[in-house]
Formats: C-alpha cells, sequence, structure tokens
C-alpha cells in the first residue's frame, strides 16, 4: 500500500472514530433533554394540580356561601332566580 493510500486510510479511521464520538454525544444530549423535559412535565403537572386543588376549594366556598344566602334571604332568593329566568326567557325569545 503506497503512503498516500496509508493516509486516506488514516484519515478514514479518524472520520469513522469522530463520527462515533459525535453520535454518542448526540445521544448523550438527546437523553438528557429528555430528562429535562420529563422533569418539567412533572413540575408543571403538580403546579396544574395545586392550582386545581385551590380553585376546586374557593369553588366550593363560594357554593357554601351560596347555600347561605339563600337559607337566609329564601324570598329575595327566589325573586332573584325569577328575574333572570324572565330575563334569559326575554332575550332567548324569537319572534
Amino acid at each position: 500500500m503506497s503512503p498516500a493510500q496509508q493516509a486516506n486510510a488514516r484519515h478514514i479511521d479518524q472520520a469513522k472514530e469522530n463520527l462515533g464520538d459525535a453520535r454518542d454525544a448526540l445521544k448523550s444530549g438527546v437523553d438528557e433533554a429528555l430528562e429535562a423535559g420529563a422533569a418539567a412535565a412533572s413540575e408543571a403537572r403538580a403546579e396544574i394540580n395545586e392550582q386545581l386543588e385551590g380553585l376546586m376549594e374557593q369553588g366550593r366556598g363560594m357554593l357554601n356561601q351560596a347555600e347561605d344566602l339563600i337559607r337566609s334571604k329564601p324570598l329575595a332568593s327566589f325573586g332573584v332566580a325569577f328575574a333572570a329566568g324572565y330575563l334569559v326567557a326575554a332575550l332567548t325569545r324569537r319572534k
């Protein structure tokens, strides 16, 4: 084998080695990105669940307040409900 062919063979071997190293680095980077994405998704899920629980608790509190108001002033509550129903019916009535 001539010196030029030997040099070409060495360059090809070096290129193969460099490609293998690049592939390993890329795979490692992708794995790290996937792990980071999974961790971020898990944190986001926990945050959303916490906020949802807070909103559910706030909704329960509002329902309890509405129930208390209706129990304390039943006639006024009936009048407001009647007026709201009449208004909705008037707005949705077709001529």
